[in-house]
C-alpha cells in the first residue's frame, strides 16, 4: 500500500475511534481525539506494511550455475573479440569451432574414426561455407545469425 493510502486509512480508524469513544462513552471531543491519536500510530504502520506478509505465490528459483554464467560470459567476450581480430578468431575460437565440429561428428553413425575435418566425409557433412569459416586461415567470423545458421548444421544428422 502506497503512504498515502496508509495515511488516508490511519486518519479514518482514528476519526472511527473517537466517534465511538464520543457516542457510546460519551468521552468529550477533545479527549475522543486524543484517545483517536494511539489508534492512528497503530494502524499507519500495519497499513503501511500489510502487503509485506502476502503470500508470494511465485516458483522458487533455481540453483544459480555459476560455472555456466562464467562459460557464456567469457564465450561472449571471446565472440566479440574475435569478431574485431582476425588473428585472434585464428589463433583462439577457430581451433575450438574445430573440435566442437569434429566430436558432434564422431557422434554420428560411420564417422567415428574421423581424425580432422579435412577428412572427406567431415568435408560433405560441414557443408563448404562451415568447412571453410573451420579451417581457412584467413577467414573471418561470420556474423552471429550466419554463424548460428553454419553451427545448425552440427545438429541436424
Amino acid at each position: 500500500m502506497n503512504a498515502g493510502r496508509a495515511v488516508l486509512v490511519a486518519v479514518g480508524c482514528a476519526v472511527l475511534a473517537a466517534l465511538f469513544a464520543n457516542h457510546v462513552f460519551a468521552v468529550p471531543v477533545g479527549w475522543a481525539v486524543v484517545l483517536g491519536l494511539p489508534v492512528a500510530a497503530i494502524a499507519l504502520p500495519a497499513a503501511l506494511l500489510s502487503g509485506a506478509a502476502d503470500a508470494n505465490w511465485e516458483p522458487v528459483p533455481g540453483p544459480a550455475d555459476i560455472a555456466g554464467e562464467l562459460q557464456a560470459s567469457m564465450l561472449a567476450a571471446r565472440l566479440a573479440e574475435a569478431a574485431e581480430d582476425q588473428r585472434r578468431f585464428v589463433t583462439r575460437l577457430q581451433p575450438r569451432l574445430r573440435r566442437l565440429a569434429l566430436a558432434v561428428l564422431r557422434t554420428r553413425p560411420g564417422a567415428a574414426d574421423l581424425t580432422t575435418v579435412d577428412d572427406p566425409r567431415a568435408r560433405a557433412a560441414l557443408g563448404p561455407e562451415l568447412h571453410r569459416v573451420l579451417t581457412d586461415k584467413d577467414a573471418r567470423l561470420p556474423e552471429p545469425r550466419r554463424l548460428a545458421e553454419l553451427l545448425a548444421r552440427l545438429e541436424t544428422p
